[in-house]
């Protein structure tokens, strides 16, 4: 077996289980506010908890991994993880649900940081960037099959059996995770500078975090605003936006294949500075078409996949670019990058929400636009050269 693939598939595994730990729950939000007897609102902290565990856990898995390694990092946070699921299964009522809710969105944040630092951290530049992909083509599959198949548990089984299988499904990777993953990054010296004010004031690593989080805020804006696009200004049901993810996960998972090839081609710069520039484009596009009129079903669905399949090509470059750190860095800067993915995704979420009840995708499409721009603004010119440990 390839050194890629041995060291990203339980890579791949453990994402995926963190992921789904939110996507298969969600089905089973409805079944689980009859059976506890609980109002909406209740029922969906068990969601907005895990999210804001999964936030707040970032940098202080970022120390972790800094501190005490990767190996142990995953160790505790896939342990977690299990322990977690098992506690909501067993979960007697809603304050209980609640609290392992949040330590199971603190314990899915491990993956988040270890999983990218190993891939780059152990396989040379190339290697890395497909390293990479391959777990962003996991991320972007389980959001499309996670609600599937957990609708599909619930013909059969309870919500509780949804946490049985995930924390079983956990336990099962586990030691293959833990084999795959060093004791420490090679190439430490721990004598760097290492600290999170060092790394901020990287100007290199924080052009390129910013220009990725700022991509992927444009890209969580869409997903969380398109069921409500589609039922104000396309008066269509849930189908339409299962078949927008459907479709857009399949452009993303084709062109994201190819990505590590692109790369190596081209230069991972170009590949996300033209990402960059074609983002820009297809937001315009897609604003301009919104200002003119409506734009139809179909061309919301071309513009969809052919932003994902752009991201396809610059996401795993500009991961890979942002951590082209010294090793003691990596841990940190993985949770900084995170971190800032997530802020960006909810502020643009929260930034189109007032605007979705009306008719038109124009406040959607102008709120993409902007956060492509200023994307695309941190990387003209694009930041070159190796980060060091001093700078």
């Amino acid at each position: 077996m390839p050194p890629t693939v041995r060291t990203v598939l339980p890579l791949s595994i453990v994402t995926a289980t963190s992921m789904l730990a939110m996507d298969l729950f969600l089905p089973a939000v409805p079944t689980l506010q009859a059976s506890l007897g609980i109002d909406v609102t209740l029922a969906q902290a068990t969601v907005a908890v895990f999210l804001a565990g999964l936030a707040a856990s970032q940098l202080i898995w970022g120390e972790a991994m800094t501190r005490f390694g990767p190996r142990r990092c995953v160790l505790a946070g896939v342990s977690l993880l299990v322990l977690s699921a098992f506690g909501c299964a067993l979960a007697p009522d809603i304050g209980w649900l609640l609290a392992m809710r949040a330590l199971q969105g603190a314990a899915a944040g491990a993956a988040t940081v270890v999983a990218p630092s190993v891939v780059r951290a152990t396989l040379p530049d190339e290697h890395a960037v497909k390293g990479i992909a391959s777990i962003a083509m996991i991320e972007s599959a389980v959001p499309a099959a996670g609600p599937v198949l957990g609708s599909a548990l619930l013909l059969v089984m309870d919500w509780r059996a949804t946490f049985w299988i995930l924390g079983g499904v956990t336990l099962l990777a586990l030691p293959f995770v833990v084999r795959v993953t060093p004791r420490e990054l090679p190439g430490l010296d721990r004598s760097a500078a290492s600290g999170y004010a060092a790394i901020v004031g990287n100007r290199r690593f924080l052009r390129l975090a910013l220009c990725h989080a700022l991509c992927f805020g444009a890209l969580l804006s869409f997903v969380a605003s398109a069921p409500q696009l589609m039922v104000h200004a396309y008066g269509r049901g849930a189908a339409s936006f299962a078949a927008l993810q459907l479709m857009s996960v399949l452009c993303f998972m084709a062109v994201a294949s190819q990505s590590g090839r692109i790369s190596r081609r081209f230069g991972a710069a170009r590949a996300v500075q033209a990402g960059c520039w074609a983002h820009g484009a297809l937001c315009g596009g897609f604003a301009l078409a919104a200002w003119l009129g409506q734009p139809s079903f179909a061309a919301v669905a071309v513009f969809w996949c052919a932003f994902t399949a752009v991201l396809a090509v610059r996401g795993p470059a500009a991961f890979s670019e942002a951590l082209a750190l010294p090793p003691v860095q990596m841990g940190r800067a993985s949770a900084l990058l995170m971190l800032a993915i997530l802020a960006a995704g909810a502020l643009g979420t929260q930034g189109v929400a007032p605007f979705m009840s009306g008719r038109s995708p124009l406040p959607l499409a102008l709120a993409m636009l902007l956060l492509c721009v200023a994307s695309l603004a941190m990387v003209l010119p694009y930041p070159h050269g190796r980060a060091s440990a001093t700078q």
